[in-house]
């Protein structure tokens, strides 16, 4: 039945990821977390997005197992302070410690905050084997006046299966995809115009995506996708892409398409109606394609 009461528990949305590879899952980073203002580092001239985490304002993270969560942290230089720096990381999930590094490290030479905001110090990383269902958890920071965290996940290979394509109840148009020699077809998403897709579970529902790219667009271009049953926002993913160099539209000229990125969500039993839309950039446009594992007998498509 539907209605407002239907949230997260009848429709679970996993934090976002590429398809593996072959023998483990690709690393994704977490560089968009609702409601957390990030920093943004510069490594060897590369940005990269950090959140500021200490030991008395913890960063709080939303993440559905199982998959891998590799935490990359740098402590801030303060000026005056020993040239090396010891701190420690901690996760928490409730009151219990689940994984926790004691580290030390230097200041960086190759990375520093953006906008020249002060130094930060040389990197160290470790994971945590996330076990399955949903966790909550908390990163806090001892030591160090303040730490910055980079977060990235994987989940573990999936078997490979036959997948079929979704066509849209609702789109406001449809755009085919040129790769390699294949022709995919997409659907985009418009302001004010979302694809419209019915999905009957349980099932994983996989959605690939490109961003337009205009003749005045250059480089890194950032886009958000928003994700919505009944009304109810689930979840906003953002993603940030480069220009494809493989792909190509057939039948839109004037626009260009990005890399592609992907989505995967896990929709639970009965019938779910899910919107697509784009929330950034306002004036932009997207494309959407949306694929499912190929039905056993007797399950409803």
């Amino acid at each position: 039945m539907k209605g407002p009461s239907r949230t997260l528990a009848s429709l679970l949305i996993s934090v976002f990821f590429p398809l593996p590879a072959v023998g483990g899952g690709l690393w994704r980073a977490l560089d968009y977390l609702p409601g957390q203002k990030s920093v943004t580092v510069m490594v060897s001239e590369n940005p990269r997005i950090y959140y500021r985490i200490t030991s008395s304002t913890p960063l709080a993270v939303d993440i559905q197992g199982p998959a891998r969560l590799k935490i990359v942290s740098r402590a801030e230089a303060v000026t005056g302070a020993p040239r090396t720096v010891a701190y420690r990381v901690i996760l928490t999930e409730g009151s219990r410690i689940v994984k926790e590094q004691s580290t030390e490290s230097s200041v960086a030479t190759e990375a520093s905050i953006q906008g020249g905001e002060g130094a930060v110090c040389k990197s160290r990383t470790f994971t945590w084997q996330v076990p399955d269902g949903d966790h909550r958890i908390n990163l806090t920071a001892t030591g160090a006046a303040s730490v910055l965290v980079r977060l990235q996940v994987a989940n573990p290979q999936r078997p490979e299966g036959a997948m079929v394509s979704l066509t849209p109840v609702a789109a406001s148009r449809s755009v085919t995809v040129s790769e390699g020699e294949k022709l995919i077809p997409y659907y985009s998403v418009l302001p004010g115009k979302p694809v419209r897709l019915r999905v009957v579970g349980p099932t994983s529902l996989e959605l690939s995506s490109r961003l337009d790219f205009d003749s005045t667009m250059r480089g890194t271009q950032a886009y958000r996708l928003t994700i919505s049953e009944d009304g109810q926002r689930l979840r906003e993913v953002e993603f940030k892409t480069t220009k494809a160099t493989t792909a190509t539209y057939t039948d839109l000229k004037d626009r260009i398409a990005s890399k592609i990125d992907r989505v995967v969500i896990t929709v639970a039993q009965g019938s779910h109606e899910i919107l697509v839309e784009l929330s950034k950039p306002r004036n932009g446009s997207a494309e959407i394609h949306a694929r499912i594992p190929q039905p056993t007998v007797g399950t409803e498509e």
